[in-house]
C-alpha cells in the first residue's frame, strides 16, 4: 500500500532518512504544480533521482528546495538507473548545505508570498500568470483540472477601457463566476489571481491584499 502525504507535514529529508535507514526498496513520487519529481531507494542507500531536466544528485537537490507537494511512496520499485553513489547522509549534508546559499530558488520564489495571501480570510487559492497569460506559479489548492480566467486579456481590455475613459490604468479588477469572486491584481510584471469566496467584501479585502504584496 502506497503511503500519501504533503511535503508540508513530512519534509524530504525526514523521508530520506526513513526509507534509508529502513533499507527500503522503493520510489518516492513528488509532485508540484504538475512538475514531477522521483527519488529510489535501495540497499539502504538513494540510488537514483529525476527532476526534470535534472538526473542524480542534482536532482535531489532541487527536491530538497521543495517547500511543499504532494508525494507517493510505492514499496518494492527497484530504480531503472543507478545515478547516484553517494551515500545518503553526506547527500543531505551536501542538499542542505546548497540549499543554505542559494538565492531564491525558482520553485519557491512565490512560495512566501502566496503563503501571506492565503491567511488573508476569504481567499481560497492563488496561482501567478506572465503577461502572455502563462502560468508561473499556483498553489497546492488551485484545482489544475479547472481552467483559469484568461488573466492577461482581461487586464489588457481594462487598461483600453480605463484608456477610452482617461483613467489611470487599474490595479485590481473584481470578476464574478459562478460561487466564486475573482481578483486581478498586478504584481511587479505579473498578474496574481485570486479565487474568493463569492462573500467576500471587496472594500475589506483589497487593502489587506495590497499590504501582502507589498503595493
Amino acid at each position: 500500500m502506497a503511503l500519501i502525504g504533503n511535503l508540508k507535514d513530512i519534509k524530504l529529508p525526514s523521508l530520506i532518512q526513513l526509507n534509508c535507514m529502513e533499507h527500503n526498496v522503493a520510489k518516492l513520487t513528488i509532485e508540484r504544480v504538475g512538475k514531477f519529481g522521483f527519488v529510489y531507494f535501495e540497499d539502504g542507500q538513494v540510488t537514483h533521482a529525476e527532476y526534470d531536466p535534472y538526473i542524480g544528485e542534482e536532482a535531489v537537490y532541487r527536491l530538497l528546495g521543495l517547500l511543499e507537494g504532494k508525494f507517493k511512496i510505492e514499496n518494492d520499485v527497484k530504480p531503472p538507473v543507478r545515478t547516484i553513489e553517494t551515500n545518503w547522509s553526506n547527500l543531505l549534508l551536501e542538499g542542505m548545505h546548497k540549499l543554505d546559499h542559494s538565492q531564491d530558488e525558482v520553485e519557491n520564489r512565490y512560495f512566501k508570498l502566496f503563503e501571506r495571501l492565503l491567511t488573508i480570510k476569504g481567499i481560497l487559492s492563488v496561482s501567478l500568470h506572465s503577461q502572455d497569460g502563462v502560468c508561473i506559479d499556483r498553489t497546492e489548492q488551485t484545482d489544475p483540472a479547472k481552467k483559469d480566467p484568461n488573466v492577461a486579456f482581461i487586464m489588457l481590455q481594462a487598461k483600453k477601457l480605463s484608456k477610452t475613459l482617461s483613467l489611470n490604468p487599474p490595479d485590481f479588477v473584481g470578476i464574478f463566476s459562478g460561487q466564486y469572486k475573482y481578483f486581478i491584481a498586478r504584481y511587479n510584471e505579473h498578474f496574481l489571481l485570486l479565487q474568493m469566496d463569492k462573500k467576500v467584501k471587496s472594500d475589506v479585502v483589497i487593502p489587506l491584499i495590497q499590504q501582502a504584496i507589498g503595493v
